[in-house]
């Protein structure tokens, strides 16, 4: 049986990561991340992978930059993009800690430049993936762009949102070009009740993961085919890669 694939994943913050992120102990890079401690982008990765009838995974946490470790926290935002801070965090991986690489930002209202950027970001995570052997692996690893944000993804499948958290929700069309989909889903998760026992600043990221259990898979990729189903075809392409490996 294939073991666990071993994930590294970059993404902008606390939306997607969980209380993965920010704050994490120089000792604790290259450890896998307790699965309490995920977010909503690591559970639609693992649920895409259980689809495909790929192996189950893990997510391996990053080695802090020179900058990060003095203040112990991540890197958040679209600067993660930066070439210099990817190839830091990249080559801190060794190869025993990480099969594949991924990395997910948000487009924002700047899609053009973020497809670059993301580009960019890719073939800098290519040429410091390295192998036993220090040569620069090219086929495990993938890019996703979230349009406009990450909360689009997550609003997607609105019939389930709704009934989760107990707010109606008008039918979105066209959701890749609607703007304020983070404030829509923010304002939703203020008016429901759901997790109102948790009083603590970590509901709306418990929201954001129990959304990212429940919401159809399927539904997103159509809601999102430039975004969410462009990401997954990438995603799975290099699981296979890594599964084949693994096997």
């Amino acid at each position: 049986m294939n073991r666990p694939i071993r994930i590294g994943l970059i993404a902008e913050g606390e939306a997607e990561l969980g209380v993965s992120i920010p704050y994490i102990k120089p000792e604790d890079g290259g450890k896998i991340i307790e699965r309490k401690n995920e977010g909503a982008l690591h559970t639609l990765i693992r649920r895409e992978l259980k689809t495909a009838g790929l192996p189950d995974c893990n997510f391996v946490q990053r080695h802090p930059s020179s900058s990060e470790s003095k203040c112990f926290k991540r890197r958040t935002g679209h600067s993660v993009l930066d070439p210099k801070y990817l190839a830091q965090v990249v080559i801190s991986w060794k190869p025993e800690e990480v099969d594949m690489i991924l990395i997910v930002v948000d487009a924002d209202d700047n899609l053009s430049q973020r497809q670059r950027d993301l580009e960019r970001a890719l073939n800098k995570i290519r040429d410091n993936h390295l192998d036993v052997n220090e040569q620069p692996i090219n086929d495990r690893s993938a890019g996703g762009l979230a349009i406009k944000n990450f909360e689009t993804w997550l609003l997607a499948d609105t019939q389930t949102v709704s009934k989760i958290l107990g707010v109606e929700l008008e039918q979105f069309e066209n959701l890749e070009d609607l703007d304020g989909t983070k404030d829509i889903l923010e304002q939703a998760i203020t008016e429901s009740t759901d997790l109102s026992e948790e009083s603590n600043n970590q509901r709306p990221l418990q929201i954001r993961w129990d959304l990212a259990f429940q919401i159809d898979l399927a539904i997103i990729k159509t809601c999102c085919p430039n975004g969410y189903a462009a990401f997954t075809k990438y995603l799975i392409a290099a699981a296979k890669v890594v599964a084949e490996i693994n096997s």
